[in-house]
């Protein structure tokens, strides 16, 4: 699959496009001072947004809707969004790529399914739970409200900064001001600095490992109705589609359907033309629908949850 049109194009110009609307919104948001649109156009098709806003609330707001459009998407093509439509995801496989300057086998060896990544399902419950209860902390780790808050606290502070030539040291709130100041600045970039920067050395480590929304999404890709299928009579088993798997699914056996992020790097990499990205053939492969989570996995998730709720009360956090 060598021409011009291939998936992995198509898949780079979606992800090009999502990042580049993101980026304008924000900007759009600070510049012309709509607060909160367009930027809430991301948050609305936010399916872990809609979820946890309706266990929290009781309601399912209107345009929180759209997120059922994401929902169709990923019961037909699983975890889709991921790889092709969240502007932190593209940050993170942007990052990983540039940095990366390991031999093929290493490369394989890192893409590799690791038992870490059950670990995003712990935090998805514990946030649903949280939810649940009465507070909202999906903001925490949800993607598309991580960058929005990274993105707005930080390069548009710069934006400002740059425009009005004012000291970060002499800013203050007064009537009037248009100047904006927000709490706990400097974490919040550190933290945005630290999951890029720790493509380093794990490639997509929050998205493997800590992101909620792709736990969430995980859970709803178990039976897509297009996935990525092997033709075991062809594969020689060389594992090269291992080099640039972004999800680390393990392509090259039982594929992990809810690790899957359909970079359709795998694709492009085998030599033998084994792999594709199609309906069920009627012989496919064997795969691994569920994640490996265990009972001890879902009540450590309750105790975290159960436990975290009055701290967080006792903080002032909720009402």
């Amino acid at each position: 699959m060598k021409t011009l049109l291939r998936l992995t194009n198509i898949r780079i110009i979606s992800q090009v496009v999502f990042l580049g609307l993101f980026l304008f919104a924000v900007w759009a948001s600070w510049t012309t001072r709509i607060q909160g649109y367009p930027v809430s156009r991301f948050l609305e098709i936010d399916l872990l947004v809609a979820l946890s806003t309706a266990l929290s609330t009781g309601h399912i707001y209107r345009f929180l809707g759209w997120s059922v459009l994401l929902l169709l998407i990923t019961a037909l093509f699983g975890r889709v969004f991921c790889n092709w439509m969240c502007p932190l995801g593209t940050l993170h496989q942007f990052s990983g790529w540039l940095v990366n300057i390991r031999s093929v086998k290493e490369r394989q060896e890192q893409n590799r399914y690791h038992h870490r990544q059950i670990i995003k399902y712990s935090i998805l419950f514990i946030l649903l739970i949280l939810a649940a209860s009465g507070t909202m902390q999906i903001g925490l780790l949800d993607p598309i409200a991580l960058l929005h808050r990274s993105v707005a606290t930080g390069i548009s502070v710069l934006w400002d900064f740059v425009v009005s030539s004012t000291s970060f040291t002499n800013l203050q709130i007064a009537p009037g001001t248009t100047e904006r100041l927000f709490t706990g600045s400097f974490w919040i970039g550190l933290i945005f600095i630290l999951i890029i920067v720790l493509n380093i050395w794990h490639p997509r480590f929050f998205c493997r490992t800590l992101c909620p929304l792709g736990a969430l999404l995980g859970l709803l890709s178990l039976f897509p109705l297009f996935r990525i299928h092997r033709d075991t009579n062809i594969c020689t088993d060389c594992d090269l589609c291992l080099t640039r798997c972004e999800g680390a699914s393990s392509p090259e056996g039982s594929l992990r359907l809810s690790e899957c992020v359909v970079c359709m790097n795998c694709i492009d990499d085998c030599p033998e033309n084994a792999l594709s990205f199609s309906l069920p053939p009627r012989s496919s492969t064997p795969v691994r629908p569920a994640p490996d989570i265990t009972r001890r996995h879902f009540v450590f998730a309750g105790l975290i949850g159960l436990i975290g709720f009055p701290l967080l009360r006792s903080n002032g956090k909720i009402n």
